[in-house]
């Protein structure tokens, strides 16, 4: 009777696990509650490795994204999955990293690296002149948590390689910019700088949870400054004493 007891929870015990493991994906979507703006299709495999042919947020196509649980970060009490994402994107967005869900800190994003081309952004940004910008946006998410109505914790930096700007006023080689990003209880930070033989500049913002901002920069134009860029400078007034000309933001999105 006791073997038989046993024979019986062993099977069942395999046989629960194998439904879980063989779990669907799509079956899994059709659960979830529906997410506003968040379209995901074409989702093949379980929710432990599959793909999603095509993800969409807000409207844009954010390409294929990949998944594969990562069973060792059970033993951490974490339920982990590494991820890739962006092939076939609208805006030529490519990613990769690591998301998951912890005991003692919740959702979390860890070594996400993600780049999309400097042009795509500046499509989405309404500005008073038309510039087209060239290079490489880099996103490097060290780690974050996420706590609403931003993040927890969180730390990374954000890297515009080869950047340069056109406008009808000329043309600027800027360099490397290279800003870093912080977040402690929902209140972003990041500050940033840049140098060329043209231009050089310096930032930083502040981000609060009730979605007030505050922003500083300056840049000052260096030697090789266009000149027809320079004639064009005089609206902004005069600069400081270091040849800076200022710039101080406060609002609210």
């Amino acid at each position: 009777m006791k073997r038989a007891v046993l024979y019986t929870g062993i099977f069942v015990v395999f046989f629960s696990l194998s439904l879980v493991m063989g779990l669907p994906v799509s079956w899994a979507l059709q659960q979830l509650p529906t997410v506003r703006g968040l379209d995901i299709q074409g989702a093949h495999g379980s929710i432990w490795q599959g793909d999603a042919t095509n993800v969409r947020w807000q409207r844009q196509n954010l390409g294929e994204l990949n998944w594969d649980f990562q069973w060792s970060s059970l033993f951490t009490g974490k339920a982990e999955f590494a991820v890739r994402f962006g092939r076939g994107s609208a805006m030529d967005v490519r990613g990769r990293g690591l998301i998951g869900y912890s005991l003692n800190d919740g959702p979390y994003a860890k070594n996400l690296v993600a780049s999309i081309p400097a042009a795509k952004v500046f499509e989405q940004v309404q500005l008073p002149v038309p510039i087209d910008a060239e290079g490489q946006l880099e996103l490097n998410i060290r780690h974050a948590t996420y706590v609403a109505p931003w993040c927890g914790t969180g730390e990374g930096t954000l890297v515009w390689n080869a950047s340069r700007l056109q406008s009808p006023m000329g043309e600027l080689d800027l360099g490397p910019v290279i800003a870093d990003l912080n977040c402690k209880d929902s209140v972003l930070t990041t500050s940033g700088e840049q140098k060329s033989k043209q231009v050089s500049a310096a930032f930083s913002a502040e981000l609060m949870p009730n979605q007030r901002y505050s922003a500083k920069a300056w840049f000052k134009p260096e030697a090789e400054f266009p000149a027809n860029m320079r004639d064009q400078l005089n609206w902004l007034g005069n600069p400081n004493v270091k040849g800076q000309y200022e710039f101080d933001y406060k609002g609210r999105f």
